[in-house]
């Protein structure tokens, strides 16, 4: 059976495939009508929407906005041109629009439910005003953005009572009718103009002294009124919304009788999408019309998108937006099946010959068509489900209806031209119909492919940029050789057809394949095989290309773009430090592991050993660091004689390098290749390019590269999880599900072998383990054997350096163990080492030069051995224990000098040298007390001197060595010295020194005073004890050094005596002579106090000196007083004589020159006392040899005396 006499319909009846409200003639109109599908989802909205309409009929209301969505080819906009047919209630050949949906019963009738019949009836009844248009068509060029929209709705409005589409007439015209004057004017201007107005009116510009004649005639306007009206035509026409909305009422009041006022408006989201400022005129006018008419005038819009997704409007205005969905209440989406329905029902419902003959064929080829059609990563697409389902849309596929929707949208979005098929309103339907048609002759096991929808699609596309490709592809000889073979192109179409639909089917080989599939017996295999070979030619003529398993048809600028990517030129690095980057850093991260020996056990030992590694990506370095012992490198196709060539691989892999072969094959590193590129490209190219459309082409490429980038990392996991691992001349057997782990493995493995002596560790000792060992006393019960394999290797690298004459220092250690081969160490794990060879005496250590000991500061041997900024200062030797001979020496020593018998300590050397420094440090500071203490002189002054300078060097030596050393070489002196020591000790400690003290405070009594006056005895005395007292070994006499100090006490307390005696006689004398000279003079007794104050003051201390001085001084001493007092004594007299004669007041006149005499008071003269010394009066020597020169001498006496007198004062001559 041939498709043609399949269907219940003529497949080649005329259908339009556009039809217009103003251009359908009554034959179109009623073909639209009778053959109108009103599907399940249909009747819905049918109901709703003539439920809602019924509210402005029978009442008032404000929601009288419609939003009608749907995808392309939903029906959205026949639905709505039907909608107008209603309302209008059309007639056609006698039968109106509503008889065409409610005649015949239940069964048969479009609408079955009787209430929406009833709505309906009520609404085609009432008398409306239909106005139905597409807003674009019907927008004017130039008229501003903010006033296009009610601009369109005045427009459509003036033109649907009859008035010009131009604002500015139409104004005219309205207040013409308003003043009955309308019609009379346009007699009058046919009768001037010969041709009738509204014929006319569109070009009024042309005719301005017709129809300023005219509106002079009928009395409107005078002439320079009409003039003047033509003088403000040509200005830019602006209306309110507002007003707009008063001119619709105004028309409905004037109507009367329940008139209504429908605006259908089509395509509303296309026009407003994406612009807020026509968003909210559009939610102005409904809002205003609503307020205005309540419910008499409706505005009924259709939108591919749901009315929040046509704009986007954010802040302030988002507020206001908001307000839009609650204009148009009534929202009514029409869906995908509503589609498929009609389209089944109208076009491709079959004959009951045909349809049975289809359903029993069906299981014949059920299963083929299920194997063939399986389509990847591309679950939407759906296939038959039944064999009604498959004989109600043959020839087609069902997946043909959704996906050629999407097609269409997708194409309109992307496309200028391709919008045009947004107008289209039964596109779709013209789309299976007409390709229904190219496929009538064929026979019932014929399928429709995608490819042959295309012609249908051509005719939109016209001369689109796109349409050249593939109009260009045609004429390619290298594309189609032979003119009867289409197939190339028919595969160019599909790829086109698809290119923005990835997300409903990915372009892969399988999907293509199932597209261009023609018939339920199609030999797939071959078919695949003839579409792959035409991918590779419409790939080599940069037609279409490969982005991993999808194919992508190219526009002109995308093929551009191909061209200049496969033109870039790639760095030899480029390649592989991708390669490096993807393989490192997305599968294994930092370039090093840890390591576990085999004695490695516990969480102690996890990611101590951490070591480095080396990476290469054939001979390329990335990530490269200081280690050499380990390197990493992945060997990959462009290697050449070594990729998978396993002898040389084995051959080349060393101790210390493993080689990765990495199973890649050329098509992995062509997508790497082309990956770069296209990142070279879309990072380095201008945004200004001259390329058209180059940010939508760079963004496509963008995002195809990401995926390439995903697919490569994808397939990279999987070729590393095949890799193979050379090491040491062999291939490693390694385990682990993905790379990281399978690495890891093979580096536990190579650093077993590089670092084969880092099993000398056996514990894990960390810092704090150290210093807690460092503080263990010399006689801790713990013993301590951790790590001591290493212990032992450390000082045998010690004794080899030291061998050669090598100086070792920490940093010299640390660069040999700590992360070397062979031992890979941690910076504890040699510090342990050296912290136990140090407390055990097998080593010295030298910071600065300077030796330390473990007898030393905790904090300080701590600092040395954790040492890390600068480990060379820290000198490390190795340590020469003490002999036999020597820890004698040491013994007997202490036993001499300290009477000490534990100072060896048998373990220690520095311990015996502590012990030795204690007891030396104690001596020295005991010897320097006796050698500080001045004036004395004592005993083996030189010996003390020699102890504390021995006691100094045995202190000071730098370390155990050196301190042995100086024992050695000062043993016979410290033994010489050790005789003395008890006998200076003995004599510090006893009473000797105190005896000794006094011996020599009694003989500084006699030497140290200025009166060398003493007794026979005292002087014999003092010869006896200096005698006893200049002895170098003064030990033995000094018993009678006691008894001469017994002796001195007697013979010098008795002369003290005798000369004190005489002293406090001359002090008592000044004393009653001073007392005697104040009772001669008329004072007070404060006088007399003070002088018997002092003067016993003065025999207070005569009775507490031991000296001869002193004693001496005290008659001095009281003279010198006794004259003071007689000088304060005078003193005091002359005070009081100069108070008396300030009482006494006389009046002097004294003479002038030529005038009377002045007058002044002044005090009478007073007498003074004044007290000479007699030795002033004379010369210090006068030598008398005659009774003249006493003579002589006395009168000088006299008349000194005379000349004082002469001064009016009183003498008081003073001895």
């Amino acid at each position: 059976m041939k498709i043609n006499d399949m269907f219940l319909k003529d497949i080649h009846r005329n259908i339009e495939g556009v039809i217009t409200a103003t251009q359908a003639s009554d034959e179109q109109v009623y073909q639209e009508l009778d053959e109108y599908v009103v599907t399940k989802e249909l009747q819905g909205h049918f109901k709703t929407f003539f439920d809602a309409y019924k509210k402005g009929i029978l009442g008032d209301t404000s929601s009288m906005g419609v939003w009608i969505q749907g995808f392309f080819g939903s029906g959205k906009s026949h639905f709505l041109k039907i909608l107008s047919y209603i309302l209008e209630n059309k007639e056609i050949n006698g039968k109106t629009a509503f008889d065409f949906f409610t005649e015949g019963d239940e069964t048969t009738r479009k609408i079955k439910d009787d209430m929406t019949i009833a709505d309906m009836k009520l609404a085609a009844d009432t008398p409306t005003n239909v106005i139905l248009f597409n807003v674009e068509s019907k927008h004017a060029a130039g008229i501003e953005e903010k006033n296009s929209l009610v601009n369109v709705f005045l427009k459509v409005f003036n033109n649907s009572i009859g008035y010009s589409t131009i604002p500015q007439l139409a104004d005219l015209e309205r207040a013409l009718d308003k003043k009955d004057k309308f019609t009379e004017f346009k007699a009058a201007f046919e009768a001037i103009q010969g041709e009738s107005w509204e014929k006319s009116r569109n070009e009024v510009d042309f005719l301005e002294d017709e129809v300023v004649e005219a509106l002079v005639k009928i009395d409107y306007f005078s002439e320079s009124a009409a003039r003047n009206w033509f003088a403000k035509y040509d200005k830019e026409y602006q209306i309110s919304i507002e007003d707009f909305a008063v001119l619709v009422e105004e028309y409905l009041q004037a109507k009367g009788n329940n008139e209504h006022i429908v605006f259908l408006v089509d395509e509303i989201g296309q026009y407003i999408g994406g612009n807020s400022s026509l968003t909210l005129q559009l939610q102005t006018i409904v809002e205003e019309l609503g307020n205005k008419t309540r419910g008499k005038a409706w505005v009924i819009v259709t939108s591919q998108q749901a009315i929040d997704k046509i704009t986007d409007i954010a802040g302030s205005a988002a507020l206001d937006f908001s307000k839009i969905k609650g204009r148009f209440e009534t929202t009514l989406s029409l869906s995908s099946a509503n589609a498929d329905e009609v389209i089944q029902k109208r076009i491709l419902a079959k004959n009951n010959g045909a349809q049975d003959f289809l359903e029993a064929d069906y299981p014949n080829h059920e299963n083929d068509i299920d194997s063939m059609l399986v389509f990847e990563d591309s679950p939407e697409l759906r296939l038959y489900n039944s064999a009604q389902n498959y004989a109600d849309v043959y020839p087609f596929v069902p997946y043909q209806f959704n996906l050629l929707a999407n097609i269409l949208t997708q194409i309109s979005k992307h496309s200028i031209q391709g919008a045009n098929l947004s107008r289209g309103e039964r596109s779709l339907l013209a789309f299976f119909k007409e390709t229904a048609e190219r496929n009538a002759d064929k026979e019932s096991d014929a399928l429709v492919s995608l490819d042959q929808f295309y012609p249908s699609l051509e005719k939109w596309l016209n001369e689109t940029d796109n349409a050249k490709v593939i109009k260009q592809a045609e004429e390619n000889s290298r594309i189609v050789p032979d003119p009867d073979d289409q197939f190339n192109i028919a595969v160019l179409k599909v790829l086109f057809m698809i290119k923005y639909v990835d997300q409903n089917i990915k372009p892969t080989l399988n999907n293509i394949t199932n597209l261009l599939i023609r018939s339920v017996n199609e030999d797939k295999l071959a078919l695949r095989k003839q579409v792959e070979m035409a991918l590779k030619i419409l790939i080599s003529e940069n037609l279409i290309r490969q982005n991993l398993k999808s194919f992508v048809f190219q526009t002109d600028e995308e093929q551009e773009v191909t061209r200049l990517i496969n033109n870039i030129d790639l760095n030899e690095t480029d390649v592989d430090n991708k390669l490096a980057v993807d393989i490192f850093d997305a599968n294994v991260g930092r370039n090093s592991f840890s390591y576990k020996n085999i004695h490695a056990s516990g969480r102690a030992f996890d990611n101590r050993y951490n070591f480095s590694y080396n990476l290469y990506v054939d001979d390329y370095a990335y990530r490269k660091n200081s280690n050499p012992n380990l390197e990493v490198k992945v060997i990959t196709p462009d290697y050449d004689g070594l990729w998978n060539d396993e002898a040389q691989l084995v051959i080349q892999s060393t101790k210390n390098q493993m080689l990765i072969n990495l199973p890649v094959d050329a098509e992995f590193m062509n997508h790497i290749k082309t990956y770069l590129r296209v990142e070279k490209y879309i990072t380095t190219a201008n945004v200004s390019s001259a390329i058209k459309n180059f940010a939508a082409v760079k963004a496509e490429k963008t995002t195809e590269n990401q995926d390439l980038g995903d697919s490569i990392n994808q397939q990279l996991v999987d070729f590393l999880k095949q890799a193979t691992f050379y090491f040491n001349n062999s291939q490693l057997d390694v385990s682990g599900g993905d790379f990281k782990t399978r690495l890891n493995d093979a580096l536990q493995q190579m650093a077993k072998l590089v670092y084969h002596k880092n099993d000398l560790v056996d514990a894990a000792i960390s810092e704090a383990d150290i210093n807690n060992y460092l503080k263990e006393g010399a006689d801790s019960l713990v013993a301590h054997n951790e790590n001591q394999n290493l212990i032992d290797e450390v000082k045998r690298y010690l004794q080899l350096q030291e061998s050669k004459k090598l100086t070792t220092t920490m940093r010299t250690l640390r660069d040999n163990f700590v992360n070397k081969e062979p031992y890979g160490l941690v910076n504890e794990d040699i510090e342990w080492a050296i912290a136990r060879l140090f407390k055990e005496g097998d080593i010295n250590l030298f910071k600065n030069a300077i030796p330390l000991s473990t007898t030393q500061d905790l904090t300080e041997i701590s600092k040395v051995i954790f040492e890390r900024k600068a480990p060379e200062k820290i000198r490390v030797e190795l340590r020469i224990r003490s002999n036999l001979q020597q820890k004698k020496m040491v013994k007997e020593l202490g036993d001499a000098l300290f009477e000490s018998r534990n100072i060896v300590d048998e373990n220690s050397d520095d311990r015996t040298r502590a012990k030795f420094i204690e007891r030396a440090e104690r001596l020295k500071d005991e010897f320097k007390a006796y050698r500080d203490t001045p004036g004395r002189n004592y005993p083996q002054a030189e010996i003390v001197t020699e102890v504390i300078k021995v006691m100094e060097r045995v202190v000071d030596a730098r370390d155990t060595q050196s301190f042995f050393e100086v024992l050695k070489n000062k043993e016979d002196d410290l033994l010489d010295l050790a005789e003395d020591i008890n006998d200076i000790r003995n004599f510090h400690k006893s009473k000797q020194k105190a005896i000794w003290d006094k011996s020599r405070d009694y003989i500084s009594r006699i030497q140290d005073n200025t009166v060398k006056e003493s007794t026979a005895e005292i002087d014999e005395i003092i010869t006896e004890m200096t005698s006893i007292m200049k002895q170098v070994v003064p030990y033995r006499e000094l018993p009678k050094l006691g008894n001469l100090n017994e002796q001195f006490e007697s013979k010098y307390l008795e002369f003290i005596e005798i000369k004190s005696k005489s002293a406090a006689e001359k002090v008592n004398n000044d004393k009653e002579e001073t007392l005697a000279d104040l009772d001669s003079r008329d004072l007070d007794d404060r006088f007399k106090v003070k002088v018997i104050s002092r003067f016993d003051q003065l025999l207070n201390e005569l009775e507490s000196y031991q000296k001869l001085d002193p004693i001496e001084l005290i008659p001095v001493r009281s003279a010198a007083d006794k004259r003071s007092f007689i000088s304060q004594f005078t003193a005091e007299e002359n005070r009081i004589r100069h108070e008396k004669a300030k009482a006494t007041i006389e009046v002097i006149t004294q003479p002038t020159v030529g005038e009377k005499g002045a007058s002044y008071t002044a005090e009478k003269p007073v007498k003074v006392i004044e007290s000479i010394q007699l030795d002033s009066l004379v010369d210090s020597r006068t030598r008398v040899k005659t009774p003249e020169d006493i003579d002589t001498y006395v009168n000088k006496i006299k008349q000194e005396l005379l000349n004082k007198l002469n001064d009016g004062n009183e003498i008081d001559i003073l001895l």
